[in-house]
């Protein structure tokens, strides 16, 4: 699942409710923007958030052994601003059934969301 948005419009929000949504007991630890990575455990499997958002390179993605999430055992993995590096977008992309959760302000509301669900994303 890729979550995108402007800063502030949700993401974390929408991932804590998710989370509790599927089970998840351990108390969600917001945003993983300084952790890169948080990981839970929920009734239907493993569970990470990643923040892509500090990252300052694709190389970095590497380094933090962030595709190992994503090919190397099955989980639901919930990935925030991955937008920002497109090559690694495209290799996720690519693996099989991707949701994009785009969130972003309300125009004449601030305080209330868009919120939108693109299905069975391929490239």
């Amino acid at each position: 699942m890729l979550l995108e948005g402007p800063m502030g419009a949700g993401k974390t929000t929408f991932t804590r409710s998710l989370l509790a949504a599927i089970g998840v007991h351990q108390p969600p630890e917001g945003s993983p923007t300084f952790a890169i990575a948080h990981e839970y455990d929920s009734p239907l499997g493993g569970v990470v958030h990643i923040d892509y958002y500090r990252l300052k390179s694709e190389a970095e993605i590497d380094d933090a052994g962030i595709p190992a999430y994503y090919w190397e055992r099955p989980l639901l993995v919930i990935s925030e601003w991955l937008a920002s590096w497109p090559e690694f977008e495209a290799q996720v992309l690519k693996s099989g059934r991707v949701w994009r959760v785009n969130l972003s302000y309300h125009p004449t509301n601030e305080s209330t969301r868009n919120l939108e669900i693109l299905v069975g994303l391929t490239v």
